[in-house]
């Protein structure tokens, strides 16, 4: 074998290594997709198609808020948002001062296990999609239903 030829070997060895450790490091990283960012305000969707006369208003950080969360030591309108749901939909009585404290995340928790997700106190999508939201009248803001 010449000396190219080994060296050649050698560097394509230690590109594998590389590419193995590398790889093992970027297989383990999270995708773009399941990034997640802090939820940073609360959103009213507005259900134009079939009932143009009311609105959601659901925590999100961006316009699809596919991805958002809150927990614990947050203040935010996200967690007011938040909040306004857990009382309005699941008759707690928390004080709507978008701090998210012990109570907040103790009734949390209580909903997740009703609706049979992680019951860890973080907000996250999976609890979100889960999750009933109050149904507001755009006109009045009254609390129409929760689905």
């Amino acid at each position: 074998m010449n000396i190219r030829s080994g060296r050649a070997k050698s560097a394509a060895a230690a590109g594998a290594l590389l590419v193995g450790l590398l790889g093992g490091a970027l297989a383990g990283a999270p995708s773009a997709a399941a990034a997640t960012s802090p939820c940073s305000y609360g959103a009213n969707i507005y259900n134009k198609v079939t009932n143009p006369t009311s609105y959601k208003y659901i925590p999100y950080s961006t316009i699809d808020g596919s991805n958002c969360w809150l927990d614990r030591g947050m203040s935010n309108t996200a967690v007011r948002a938040l909040q306004k749901n857990l009382n309005s939909c699941y008759g707690y009585n928390l004080v709507t001062d978008g701090d998210f404290g012990p109570l907040t995340e103790s009734a949390l928790i209580t909903v997740q296990k009703k609706v049979g997700v992680t019951a860890d106190g973080d907000y996250g999508p999976k609890t979100r999609s889960s999750m009933v939201w109050g149904n507001y009248s755009v006109e009045t803001g009254a609390r129409i239903s929760c689905n």
